[in-house]
């Protein structure tokens, strides 16, 4: 709705002083005052609000519950406004997340400033991050090296670079990086109120060395748990309004964390190693990702230790999993010495074969650039898994 010009702003007006306030704001144009409806079970708005705004005489014990009311009608950003000594409302604002705290009287013009900073700091951001998952439904394919590999390039390309830990019973990002988690997803996800951009902030560590930042797995396998659905399409959604890029490491298992990423994934970089019981597995999860409905020309193979001893060629590989290989990681010494130093190859050892390997990969998925592994010969070779090409 606009009137003078200008578009109005929703306002939820509450608390014992709010005629007091709402009498100096009745005739201002750009903004419309919402009511609550009585209902018999707490009330109810008759339309969104874009900012709820408490005011009260003084703060006292009861502002606590009232708050509480008005949170269950909106979860728009909250100012707190007090007539005469404010008694701790600052404080009080802290604690509940309130987006400003106004000791009135203040001019029109100071509260209306309020309102719409407030509207504009906490309005949902475009989604700009790019998101690639990394998985495998194979336990020990190296999707954690990659991963946090593959963040690191990431970062030290210039790009903000979250790197999420999904596997939520046995995630080891923060165990591969060096980086003692002072708080993890189950942390963030048992945590009081909605999970937006600044709380997500509060709950991730940085990797000192590459600046990378992480939101590491539990500590604890029964803490998984703690981490539902709602929750991690919440942090997912954070996440992706507030970095340039997320890389996210997921457990061998087609649960709810996976299915969340899955569903905000651009790029899916699906890892096998080159032995058969790990291409049978991945066979399996290609269908499976198939049936799910994710689309296939974002699903990339990555071929990770070509060149180990005794293993399966590149060319046995496309055709057990009936799809060319995207990118293939090499046999690499580097990789064991630099998992066993908790530093990632990107950062130990950035000429070995493997990181430059990686680099190529994280320039392909996260520049849209073309890979640059050459394609396979297409010839009717017999399959590891059973048909033919």
């Amino acid at each position: 709705m606009h009137r003078n010009g200008q578009s109005q702003l929703r306002v939820l007006l509450s608390g014992s002083a709010a005629a007091q306030l709402g009498s100096s704001l009745a005739n201002e144009p750009t903004l419309r005052m919402v009511q609550p409806i009585a209902d018999g079970n707490g009330g109810r708005l008759s339309s969104p609000v874009d900012v709820a705004l408490h005011v009260v005489h003084s703060s006292s014990d009861e502002l606590g519950d009232d708050i509480g009311k008005v949170r269950a009608l909106s979860q728009a950003p909250l100012i707190l406004a007090a007539y005469g000594e404010p008694n701790g409302i600052v404080e009080t604002g802290l604690q509940v997340g309130a987006a400003d705290v106004l000791v009135l009287p203040q001019p029109v013009e100071t509260v209306l400033f309020a309102l719409r900073k407030a509207a504009v700091a906490t309005a949902p951001e475009t989604a700009a991050a790019k998101v690639v998952t990394v998985f495998s439904p194979k336990g020990g394919a190296g999707k954690t090296v990659l991963a946090t590999n593959i963040a690191v390039a990431a970062q030290q390309a210039g790009l903000r670079t979250l790197l999420m830990d999904l596997d939520l019973q046995f995630g080891d990002a923060a165990l591969t990086l060096a980086v003692p988690p002072r708080a993890t997803i189950a942390d963030l996800a048992g945590s009081s109120g909605d999970i937006d951009v600044e709380k997500l902030k509060a709950f991730v560590c940085t990797d000192p060395r590459s600046s990378l930042t992480l939101l590491p797995a539990p500590k604890r396998p029964e803490e998984a748990q703690i981490v539902g659905q709602a929750e991690l399409g919440a942090a997912l959604n954070a996440a992706r309004a507030s970095y340039s890029a997320v890389v996210v490491d997921t457990g061998p298992l087609f649960d709810a964390a996976m299915l969340a990423a899955l569903d905000r994934t651009d790029t899916l970089l699906l890892v096998c190693n080159p032995e058969v019981t790990s291409l049978k597995n991945v066979r399996i999860g290609l269908e499976t990702i198939e049936r799910l409905g994710f689309p296939q020309e974002r699903v990339s193979i990555v071929a990770n230790r070509i060149g180990a001893a005794g293993a399966v060629t590149r060319a046995e590989i496309e055709d057990a999993l009936e799809r060319e290989i995207a990118f293939e990681l090499p046999d690499d010494a580097a990789v064991p010495e630099a998992v066993n130093r908790a530093t990632p190859a990107m950062i130990s050892d950035p000429g070995s074969r493997f990181a430059r390997a990686v680099s190529a990969v994280a320039k392909s998925v996260f520049a849209g650039l073309p890979s640059e592994t050459a394609s396979a010969p297409k010839s009717a070779r017999r399959s590891l898994l059973g048909g033919r090409r």
